[in-house]
């Protein structure tokens, strides 16, 4: 059994059998360096993709103002909502290390939704969680305070993307920061302030674009 097939059947094991497999018979694994685009705004849909290890960030553009909009890691799908409703991608999506994807062409895609509804529904899950995240960042913009943000998405974006050294956790993603201000709803300089005082505390030690999580006990507790 592939290693891709191996990490989408523990995907999608809410699943009938017989869905289930159709799934597989249908991936193709696509694997992308760091720095690469899978797809750009404005290109045609072509399918969807579901994430199986790597991480990307998917990002908006419009008369020079460039929008990150999520970090997307293992397990997670992309290019859903365009499936369904447009006929262009409303991102682009841009690997952040090297990243393994299974891709569903999207003639093949619509078909398997025809013959098994469960895998419909288990698209909308993820749909539903994306919305839940959003309607979360919009609560927390609002009335948590900066410092506290920043601190809880450092610690969400270590677990999910961070590896363990011996000083602590390191995230090497390479975000800049305003790609960080745009996860949190901060200013970029706002950001860097933070930051900054997160370095002074000792808490973290920030390497250029890499960040190491010291004391991961204080900021699980902001």
């Amino acid at each position: 059994m592939g290693c891709m097939t191996r990490k989408l059947q523990s995907l999608l094991d809410k699943l009938e059998p017989e869905a289930r497999e159709v799934v597989l018979a249908s991936a193709q694994e696509l694997l992308f360096p760091p720095d690469a685009q899978i797809y750009a705004q404005g290109d045609l849909v072509d399918g969807l993709y579901i994430v199986l290890d790597g991480a990307v960030k998917e990002f908006w553009q419009s008369e020079g103002c460039v929008q990150f909009v999520r970090l997307v890691g293992p397990g997670e799908i992309l290019g859903m909502g365009e499936l369904f409703s447009n006929a262009v991608h409303t991102c682009s999506a841009v690997t952040l290390r090297q990243t393994s994807l299974a891709w569903f062409a999207h003639p093949e895609i619509h078909k398997v939704f025809m013959r098994y509804p469960s895998l419909l529904l288990w698209i909308m899950e993820d749909l539903v969680r994306q919305l839940g995240e959003v309607r979360a960042a919009l609560v927390k913009t609002v009335y948590v305070e900066s410092a506290a943000r920043l601190t809880r998405k450092l610690v969400e974006v270590a677990e999910r993307f961070g590896k363990r050294a011996s000083q602590g956790v390191v995230i090497d993603l390479k975000l800049s920061r305003d790609e960080w201000a745009a996860l949190v709803g901060m200013a970029p300089e706002t950001v860097s302030r933070v930051l900054h005082d997160l370095e002074r505390q000792g808490w973290i030690s920030l390497e250029g674009r890499r960040i190491l999580l010291i004391n991961e006990e204080k900021l699980c507790s902001q």
